[in-house]
């Protein structure tokens, strides 16, 4: 089901930094971990200390900068997507429901420019009945495109993520059919093949949705939550649904 309403203060919550800023970026960065260790023995050390801007490369976020106004008969073609001022309200998680509980209350964001509006929501959420710190975090960003059309540099964005990550971490980046006019997958995974990111991208139109997953689980206690199967049906699902909500 999706989420009623949102926090109408955003980030309420101290464990995440407040996505915009240092710049309005796609992802935020994950929680520090606690002290005497992370969320789970499966999160590398290094992912602590790439910083948002560096993941939100990755996963090709960051504003696309429009240079000059819309000129050349262009019109920016929003495929039929209304605004929100609350991303939660439209953000579907009933793919998650049979394993997880919302942690607290999602928190919602917005950026209103001349070229370009944008809306987050993160979600919180917690293997039913844990009660030793384990979460994955969810995070839903959308752009409105006014100023420049995002289709020619889609595609590259997707693939780009091998430039910061490739070397890292098991990484792949595929094409997702059935999805707006295109969309794309990319997720990360460890060595022993858990995954630990991924996010899933659709473009139609000016229009822009980013669904990222990030785990903080204990394995092996919780290896059926970081199988990718499972998680990236999960994000399609909860893509498919909060897009349909965003053209209600």
């Amino acid at each position: 089901m999706a989420i009623p309403g949102g926090s109408p203060n955003p980030y309420l919550q101290p464990q995440q930094p407040h996505p915009y800023a240092g710049g309005y970026s796609s992802y935020p960065p994950p929680p520090p971990p606690p002290a005497g260790g992370g969320r789970g023995g499966g999160v590398p050390g290094w992912l602590w200390g790439l910083g948002g801007a560096l993941l939100a490369s990755a996963a090709w976020g960051g504003v696309l900068v429009a240079t000059g106004g819309l000129g050349g008969g262009d019109r920016p073609d929003l495929a039929g997507y209304g605004t929100t001022d609350d991303l939660c309200a439209a953000a579907d998680v009933s793919a998650f429901e049979d394993s997880y509980s919302i942690d607290s209350e999602p928190r919602a964001g917005t950026f209103s420019g001349d070229r370009l509006e944008k809306a987050v929501c993160d979600i919180t959420l917690t293997p039913t009945g844990d009660e030793n710190y384990n979460s994955v975090y969810l995070n839903y960003e959308v752009s409105w495109h006014r100023g420049t059309d995002p289709a020619p540099e889609f595609a590259d964005q997707a693939r780009a993520s091998e430039v910061f990550f490739g070397n890292e971490l098991e990484l792949t980046v595929e094409e997702v059919s059935g999805l707006g006019e295109e969309a794309y997958l990319v997720t990360f995974a460890e060595e022993s093949g858990e995954l630990t990111w991924a996010v899933l991208s659709v473009r139609e139109g000016w229009f822009e949705a980013h669904l990222s997953w990030n785990a903080f689980l204990d394995t092996p206690e919780y290896a059926e939550l970081v199988e990718a199967r499972s998680v990236t049906a999960a994000l399609r699902t909860s893509a498919e649904k909060t897009l349909v909500a965003l053209k209600e």
